[in-house]
């Protein structure tokens, strides 16, 4: 059945704003986008990892059922990729008090086997974490996800009760079966995201790439566009490169894309200082790190062929 859906423009982002528990804000609201009512065709969510803060998350404007008329059967699912050792918080908001009270239920599934790390609570009761009013508020408070993958969040409403399987144990409905609400998941890490590098582009082609790391020159990497990776949307500031990846040798990127790899998409061409990116005579790889607009941070590595020292005679 379609839902009606609306997007709470004051609470919706103010809970993206406001986390409880010290959890980094997450200031983007995304609607819940249907058919997503199985584990198999759960929504996935981005996670966002608001500036200066190494963890993040999403939040979901939602609805279970319907906002008017009688009420219907319903289940939502959203996936997200965590990262093992996290503490994730999954919490409803203005589940009570909204255009439709719900009562809503939570459970949050781990990387396959579905049953590995299941977790099911109801009502988060006192006291009330922000933009809740009533304790009946779902909320899962710091779940420590045992392992890297993706995990699953259900919601739903009671009575009904998730199974370890991602079904429900009831199909019974009431007055509070129906209704909206905002899901926020927070306290996530940003998932690493390994990009394509080329040292030197254009020059070295499929061999490693020549460096002598006593020049005091400027040393060109394009950073290569793919599917789940826009080089132009790079933080260019965040970026480091050199024998660690953590060195601060870069000197300018160019404004505007070039496709170096004939792939139809833009890279992006930057500049690092040789003699500041930590290479010797042994070094054999390059890393890029850096993070995204959005927060997602990234990785890339380059090889390198040192050029050898000038015999002394």
């Amino acid at each position: 059945m379609r839902k009606l859906k609306r997007l709470k423009p004051c609470s919706a982002l103010l809970a993206g704003i406001l986390m409880a528990a010290a959890a980094p804000a997450v200031a983007q609201v995304v609607n819940e986008v249907e058919p997503n009512d199985s584990l198999a065709s759960a929504q996935k969510l981005t996670l966002v990892v608001p500036p200066g803060n190494t963890k993040g998350g999403a939040t979901v404007s939602g609805v279970i059922g319907v906002l008017t008329g009688s009420a219907v059967l319903d289940l939502d699912y959203y996936s997200f990729q965590g990262t093992a050792g996290d503490l994730v918080t999954i919490d409803i908001d203005s589940g009570i008090g909204g255009a439709r009270s719900v009562d809503t239920i939570l459970a949050i599934w781990g990387p396959a086997p579905a049953n590995i790390s299941f977790m099911q609570k109801d009502d988060a009761g006192l006291p009330l974490d922000p933009d809740s009013v009533s304790g009946l508020d779902a909320r899962i408070d710091k779940f420590l996800l045992p392992t890297t993958g993706t995990y699953t969040v259900g919601v739903s409403s009671s009575p009904r009760r998730f199974t370890t399987t991602g079904t429900t144990t009831s199909t019974s409905l009431n007055s509070k079966s129906n209704g909206d609400y905002t899901l926020i998941v927070s306290g996530v890490s940003s998932p690493l995201l390994h990009i394509s590098i080329d040292v030197k582009p254009g020059e070295a082609n499929d061999e490693p790439s020549p460096v002598n790391p006593k020049s005091h020159g400027k040393l060109p990497v394009a950073l290569l566009s793919a599917a789940d990776f826009n080089a132009l949307d790079v933080a260019v500031v965040s970026l480091a490169f050199g024998a660690k990846g953590d060195e601060s040798s870069l000197s300018k990127c160019h404004q505007d894309g070039q496709d170096f790899n004939g792939d139809g998409r833009l890279d992006l061409l930057c500049h690092f200082e040789t003699q500041n990116a930590g290479f010797s005579e042994v070094s054999e790889e390059a890393i890029l790190t850096g993070k995204m607009l959005d927060g997602r941070m990234f990785e890339g590595r380059g090889r390198l062929k040192v050029t050898p020292k000038k015999a002394r005679f």
